[in-house]
């Protein structure tokens, strides 16, 4: 009996460690999925932390503001032909551009004068934190200061509206009623040319108006470099809160059946000014699977989406960056 039944049990035996081994593989790529995104959270909730901290340095040179009208610590500056007031040289700290879409008189040029100091903060933030590319901080008056440096008449657009960009507005009354530090979490292209990227902000309120809005930017080719696999086998994305792929890897991107690829890379094509972010929706892909998906996690909320492409059996997991509010996703063959 025992030769008639052994096969049986070897045979029940190996389904059973086969399928328990398959439960363990997935429940390892979950874990390495949520270890990711958790440290995507820490890293940029110490970034938010620091520009909100940020913020408060700047407030109080406002409010210790001297009587006496101050004067540059260094003759660096100089107004322009096309009245843009600006640094003219990089002395180690920040670059300067007052962009003229208001006529610099005295007192923005003070506004100048007086966050000098800050730059200090700015130099140890770009050090101490690899992933951030530049911090700056905008002015009502559409005066910008930034570091690192660079030539910023070369750069900008003369009279510049900054405060009608996404990372000064953001941060307002109206967008910002709690006036804490926040993510603009939806990627933009950067006008000091660093591509597309996120910013941390903060609001600087001075005796309850808004005066300016410190920033932090951290770019999307940054983002790919640190928390996506390097590896071509891998199939990972990130994608906001509507669908839209934020960054991937180009294997990806092909998989999900998205539009061919300048220079066959990602990063590549969102730095051509035909990129189109619709393009790269999963909710508004041609592909039906590929809409559910995004359905199954961004409405759904599901972690673990069992589908099909082209007749095979697909895994996809997901995971929330409660941060950003984005989703870090791999797909499992």
């Amino acid at each position: 009996m025992m030769k008639v039944y052994l096969p049986f049990a070897i045979l029940f035996f190996f389904l059973f460690s086969c399928n328990y081994s398959s439960k363990q593989d997935l429940k390892a790529e979950q874990e390495s999925l949520h270890k990711t995104a958790e440290k995507i959270d820490r890293d940029f909730a110490i970034i938010r932390n620091e520009v909100g901290s940020l913020a408060l340095k700047i407030q109080k040179l406002y409010e210790s503001r001297p009587n006496k009208p101050l004067k540059p610590a260094k003759d660096l500056y100089h107004l322009a032909p096309n009245g843009v007031f600006y640094k003219t040289r990089d002395d180690g700290g920040s670059a300067i551009c007052v962009t003229g879409v208001y006529p610099v008189n005295e007192e923005i040029k003070q506004i100048v004068y007086l966050t000098e100091p800050i730059d200090t903060e700015f130099v140890r933030i770009v050090k101490q934190y690899p992933e951030v590319v530049q911090v700056y901080y905008n002015d009502k008056h559409s005066c910008n200061r930034i570091y690192p440096f660079f030539d910023v008449l070369s750069q900008y657009e003369a009279k510049m509206d900054i405060p009608s960009y996404n990372f000064y507005y953001m941060a307002d009354e109206k967008h910002n009623p709690k006036r804490k530090a926040v993510w603009v979490n939806e990627p933009y292209v950067d006008p000091a040319g660093r591509g597309w990227m996120v910013s941390a902000i903060a609001p600087v309120y001075v005796t309850n108006k808004l005066v300016g809005v410190p920033g932090i930017d951290v770019t999307i080719n940054e983002i790919a470099k640190r928390y996506l696999p390097q590896h071509s086998s891998s199939m990972t994305l990130i994608m906001d809160n509507t669908g839209t792929v934020v960054t991937a890897q180009e294997s990806a991107i092909n998989f999900l059946s998205f539009p061919p690829l300048f220079d066959h890379k990602y990063i590549e094509t969102i730095k051509q000014n035909t990129y189109r972010k619709e393009l790269y929706n999963l909710t508004l892909s041609k592909e039906e699977w590929v809409r559910d998906l995004a359905k199954q996690i961004l409405r759904n909320e599901k972690h673990v989406v069992e589908t099909k492409q082209k007749g095979k059996n697909i895994t996809v997991l997901a995971d929330h960056i409660h941060e950003l509010d984005w989703y870090l996703v791999k797909i499992l063959k």
